[in-house]
């Protein structure tokens, strides 16, 4: 029995060698923080990026007039939202 065990546990940890060393690399990882961005750059981004927190940390970056919170909340209603409901229609609520 204890056998067995060691062999299954020699199988396992042989697949795990061997699915961990392919020759395909993975995604370019970004070792720092992404640039600032434009309001112009980021109305070409993809759905998926544009809405992100950190997206709108870098929007928010660029432009010393969005570092006050009354002007960030009119950006956001007057840009983003509006924005927002062409890329998602239909959104519940809006």
């Amino acid at each position: 029995m204890k056998n067995k065990s060691f062999l299954t546990l020699i199988a396992n940890t042989l697949l795990v060698i061997l699915l961990g060393c392919g020759s395909d690399a993975g995604p370019a990882v970004s070792s720092g923080p992404l640039p600032p961005l434009s309001v112009e750059e980021w109305k070409q981004l993809p759905i998926q990026e544009k809405y992100d927190e950190a997206t709108f940390e870098r929007l928010r970056a660029k432009d010393e007039k969005l570092q006050a919170e009354r002007a960030w909340g009119r950006f956001m209603r007057e840009v983003v939202v509006p924005e927002r409901k062409r890329d998602i229609p239909g959104i519940p609520g809006q």
